[in-house]
């Protein structure tokens, strides 16, 4: 590499915080603190480390052809199947949260969601480790796919509730940034939007099912 290895131990070192940060939006509300620190290091050590070295760096499933350009394998499907492992295992949050658990505010809400996606823009082009075509590629399909998801979520948004609406945005853009991820710097920008139009959609449909099969059992 024309840099550090301490560089790249960082640059992976964050690709694991956040794969057990979106794995913690399973268990708030479900998981005292103390129990997280305990947790957060085990799984560290016994998933995401056994399912990072099985893709990147020719493990056993790259071998088989599997591709994973940015994490989505290695991070979302990771961190996506965890928590929902467990929270089955722990079980449900307090009833006042399932009730009604809005964002504390909107405005952080936009900021946070901002600063995601400009960071993730440093994840997808600095996969490649160098400046070059397929990092442009990753930084340019990531944004047309996540502005392509973050549309079709809030018109169907609007064709649900006849408003658009900020949490649905920022749900869309988040879609949007996940499902490019694997594919960043594989597809065209064609491809990229395409994505784009199935993370706005399949997510988003299976958001108000889910949502409404929840409220009536509750």
């Amino acid at each position: 590499f024309g840099f550090p290895m301490a560089t790249l131990v960082f640059f992976q070192f964050v690709f694991a915080a956040i794969t057990v940060i979106i794995l913690a939006g399973s268990l708030i509300g479900r998981m005292s603190f103390k129990a997280w620190i305990i947790f957060v290091p085990l799984w560290m050590t016994f998933v995401y480390t056994v399912g990072c070295f099985s893709i990147w760096g020719g493990g056993w499933l790259a071998s088989m052809g599997v591709a994973d350009y940015s994490g989505g394998y290695v991070i979302h499907l990771a961190a996506g199947t965890s928590g929902f492992v467990a929270a089955w295992v722990i079980g449900p949050r307090i009833q006042q949260d399932r009730d009604h658990f809005p964002p504390n505010s909107l405005l952080m809400a936009l900021a946070g969601a901002g600063i995601l996606w400009l960071g993730w823009n440093g994840f997808n082009g600095g996969d490649p480790y160098f400046a070059n075509a397929d990092a442009s590629a990753a930084i340019l399909n990531t944004n047309l796919c996540t502005c392509v998801s973050l549309l079709v979520w809030t018109i169907m948004d609007s064709m649900a509730y006849g408003k658009p609406s900020v949490v649905g945005a920022i749900n869309g853009m988040i879609a949007g940034l996940v499902g490019i991820t694997p594919a960043a710097g594989y597809v065209n920008g064609w491809g990229a939007m395409a994505i784009g139009v199935i993370t706005g959609i399949i997510p988003r449909s299976e958001e108000r099912r889910v949502g409404k099969e929840c409220r009536s059992r509750w």
